[in-house]
C-alpha cells in the first residue's frame, strides 16, 4: 500500500513538474514570424478568454489556454486599446505590452486649413517626427495632403504619414476632375468661409472676380505671403500662423501670393483644404457678388458693388 502511495505521490509530482516545464516553455517561446506589427484592437470589457481566442486567431501567441492561464496565475490586467504587435513575440512579451499599454497606434487629427509647416509643428509634437524633414518630402504637395484623422504605427515615418495623406486625397477626389487651380481656389475658400453654408458663394465672388480680371483681394493670401515671408527666420515650433493683418500689410507684404498686389490666382495652394471646399470651387454659386465680409460674430453679407460694400462695413462692421 505505502509502495503504490509513493509511486502515485513520484507519478503526481512528474506530472505537475512536467506541466510547469510545459507551461514555461510555452510562455517563453516566441512565434516564428517575421516580425510584422499586426494591428489589434482590445474594447473596454472585453474578457481575457475573448482576447486570448483574438490573439491566437491572429497567430499572435502559441495557445489562448496558455495565455489566459498565465494572465490569471501573474494577476494581470490588460488595458484597452489599439495595439500593434509584432508576430515574432512570446506570451510573456504580450502580456507586458498589453498591461502597460506599449506599442500603442498612434492616432492623429489633421483639421482643414492647415498649411503644411502647421501640419509638420504637429507631428513633430503627437508623431515625434522631425519637421524639417517632413516639409523636405512635403514640398509641391500643399493642398493635397488631405486633413482626417489617421492610424499612425507606433514608430511611424515621414514617408508614411505623407503617403497615408496623399492616399486619402486621391481616394476622396478620385470621382473628381480637381485641376491645379480648382484646388489653389479651394484653398483660398477653406481659409475664408466660417461655415460650410457659404463655401459655394464665396467661390462665386472669386470666380466673378476672375472672369472680369479683377484682383481676388483674398486676406489670406497676404497672411500665408507675410507668414512665408517671416516664420523661417523664426523658431518653427513656435510660430503662430495666420495672424492678424494689420492695415498696411497688404501693400508692404511683398510676394507672388499676396492677391492684392497680383492679378489671378497665387501660384499654388495657401493650405490643404477639405471635401467641402475643394467641391465649393469646382461648382462656384453663379450670382453677381463681387464683395463680402464677415462681421464680428462671424455672419458673412455679399455686395455687388464696391459702394454697397462700403455702406454695409458701416453697418455691421462695429
Amino acid at each position: 500500500m505505502k509502495k503504490a502511495l509513493t509511486i502515485f505521490l513520484f507519478v503526481f509530482i512528474l506530472a505537475i513538474a512536467s506541466f510547469l516545464l510545459y507551461f514555461k516553455w510555452q510562455i517563453s517561446r516566441t512565434m516564428a514570424g517575421s516580425g510584422k506589427k499586426m494591428e489589434v484592437k482590445i474594447e473596454k470589457g472585453e474578457s481575457t478568454p475573448e482576447i486570448a481566442e483574438n490573439l491566437e486567431g491572429k497567430n499572435l501567441i502559441t495557445s489562448k489556454t496558455v495565455f489566459y492561464l498565465y494572465m490569471k496565475f501573474k494577476e494581470k490586467t490588460i488595458k484597452a486599446g489599439d495595439y500593434l504587435l509584432p508576430n515574432n513575440l512570446s506570451i510573456v512579451q504580450i502580456a507586458g505590452i498589453l498591461e502597460n499599454s506599449e506599442h500603442q497606434v498612434k492616432k492623429i487629427i489633421i483639421p482643414e486649413g492647415w498649411r503644411n509647416e502647421q501640419i509638420a509643428v504637429y507631428l513633430s509634437q503627437h508623431a515625434e517626427l522631425p519637421p524639417d524633414e517632413f516639409l523636405v518630402a512635403a514640398k509641391g504637395n500643399e493642398g493635397k495632403l488631405f486633413p482626417d484623422t489617421y492610424d499612425l504605427t507606433d514608430e511611424p515615418t515621414v514617408s508614411e504619414v505623407i503617403g497615408k495623406m496623399s492616399d486619402d486625397y486621391n481616394k476622396r477626389t478620385a470621382s473628381l476632375e480637381v485641376s491645379e487651380d480648382t484646388l489653389i481656389l479651394a484653398s483660398i475658400v477653406e481659409r475664408e468661409a466660417a461655415n460650410d453654408a457659404e463655401r459655394a458663394d464665396i467661390a462665386g465672388v472669386f470666380a466673378n472676380r476672375l472672369k472680369l480680371g479683377m484682383k481676388l483681394e483674398a486676406d489670406p493670401t497676404v497672411q500665408y505671403q507675410k507668414d512665408t515671408n517671416n516664420y523661417p527666420s523664426a523658431e518653427l515650433l513656435n510660430f503662430k500662423f495666420w495672424q492678424k493683418l494689420e492695415s498696411g500689410d497688404f501693400k508692404k507684404i511683398q510676394g507672388a501670393y499676396n492677391t492684392y498686389q497680383n492679378l489671378g490666382l497665387p501660384p499654388a495652394p495657401i493650405c490643404n483644404p477639405g471635401l467641402a471646399s475643394i467641391k465649393a470651387a469646382l461648382s462656384p454659386s453663379k450670382h453677381n457678388y463681387y464683395y463680402f465680409f464677415h462681421d464680428a460674430d462671424g455672419k458673412i453679407y455679399f455686395s455687388t458693388t464696391q459702394a454697397e460694400q462700403t455702406t454695409k462695413e458701416k453697418l455691421y462692421l462695429k
